[in-house]
């Protein structure tokens, strides 16, 4: 009989996000992500030479910016989500569901980790 593996689940608002890119910031002080062009060394290796940007930017906008600058390793999805509700208010419904999405995004696209408690 094959073993199953048990995964157990895991709260969104429990996880901690933490930067795998680095940023800066625009003339009106948004965070611009700077991805990089190439994620693998051989791409690097190869295509690097001929290309002139060797990052891919991304332009967030003033909710995106402020949940990117609070991001830091430490505060956890839950602290996040108290901050953006101070900062923005009403502005920011339906909260959970935006910061979401949003964390889900940056995930995708390996802007970000999430990571346990305590990691």
């Amino acid at each position: 009989m094959a073993k199953k593996k048990i995964q157990k689940e895991r709260n969104l608002l429990d996880l901690v996000p933490e930067k795998l890119c680095e940023s800066v910031l625009d003339e009106e002080g948004r965070a611009i992500i700077l991805a990089p062009r190439f994620k693998s060394r051989l791409g690097r290796k190869i295509f690097e030479p001929f290309i002139k940007n060797k990052y891919v930017k991304i332009h967030l906008d003033k909710i995106g910016t402020f949940v990117w600058n609070e991001i830091d390793g430490q505060k956890d999805v839950f602290e996040l989500s108290k901050l953006l509700k101070e900062e923005f208010g009403e502005e920011i419904d339906p909260l959970y569901e935006r910061i979401g999405k949003f964390l889900a995004i940056m995930k995708v696209n390996n802007f970000i980790k999430l990571k346990e408690k305590g990691d």
